[in-house]
């Protein structure tokens, strides 16, 4: 028996075939596969798509915590400068509502 050897492609799209449908032997059988060997490509994409997810989540998540900081200082000066206007405002008799 000849070991038949699948490009990257074609593994991609069955896989991708594979969450499509709902009966996976019935595709196994249109392409002349094995069911197990549909089951292993799925496993072995989740397994390298794992890694490039987490490190996209952490990169956001790093990313939010950065802008929640500067979002964070920005109120604050803004607290300051309503507070100020509102000071200098007495002053003159003039009353500006932020």
């Amino acid at each position: 028996m000849k070991k038949r050897i699948y490009s990257k492609e074609f593994k991609e799209q069955t896989v991708r075939l594979s969450y499509q449908r709902e009966n996976i032997k019935e595709l196994a059988d249109e392409l002349g596969l094995d069911p197990q060997r549909i089951y292993k490509w799925r496993k072995g994409a989740k397994e390298t798509q794992t890694p490039k997810q987490q490190q996209t989540l952490k990169d956001d998540s790093l990313e939010v915590k950065r802008l929640r900081k500067v979002l964070k200082e920005k109120e604050l000066e803004f607290e300051i400068l309503k507070k100020a206007v509102h000071i200098f405002s007495k002053k003159d008799g003039k009353a500006i509502n932020l």
